[in-house]
Formats: structure tokens, C-alpha cells, sequence
């Protein structure tokens, strides 16, 4: 009897490991998906204070236009370089 189950209790354990290993992936890709929604939610939420701030440039003088264009652009850069990381990872 203890040879017909010592042939399954590999299998068992295999089968185990992998039914973790799925569900820690669907774990992780919820994770990410949740992650995404807020960068793209605290994104939006940033355009939308500072698009209006960056037309009304016009009105302000020329070191606040420099200041505050200075700050959009690096956030700007900041959100492309996350997008290109997630992108590097999702292509691997």
C-alpha cells in the first residue's frame, strides 16, 4: 500500500506548489492592476489642478512660469519612467 501512494505524494505536493504558485500570481496581477488604477487616478487628479495652472502662465511672471513648467515637467518625466518600467516588466 505504501508504494502506491509514495508515486503520488510527488504529485500531490507538485500539484500544491502550483495551485500556490496561481494563486500568488493572480494575487500579485490584482495587486498591479490596483496599483494602475491609482497612478492613473492621482495622475488624472494632478492634470487636472495643474493643466490650468500651466495655461494661465500668461498671467504670472516669467520666474513662477519657469518654476511651476520645471515642476510639471519632472512629474511628467516621473510618470514616464514608471510607465516604461511596467512596460519592461510586462514584456519580460
Amino acid at each position: 500500500m505504501s508504494s502506491e501512494n509514495g508515486p503520488q505524494e510527488p504529485r500531490r505536493d507538485v500539484r500544491t506548489t502550483v495551485e500556490k504558485i496561481r494563486r500568488n500570481i493572480t494575487h500579485a496581477s490584482k495587486d498591479l492592476a490596483s496599483a494602475g488604477k491609482t497612478v492613473v487616478g492621482s495622475t488624472s487628479k494632478f492634470v487636472q489642478d495643474v493643466s490650468p495652472k500651466v495655461s494661465a502662465t500668461d498671467k504670472q511672471t516669467k520666474p513662477q512660469q519657469v518654476k511651476l513648467l520645471k515642476a510639471y515637467r519632472l512629474f511628467l518625466s516621473q510618470q514616464v519612467d514608471a510607465v516604461e518600467k511596467r512596460l519592461k516588466k510586462l514584456k519580460e
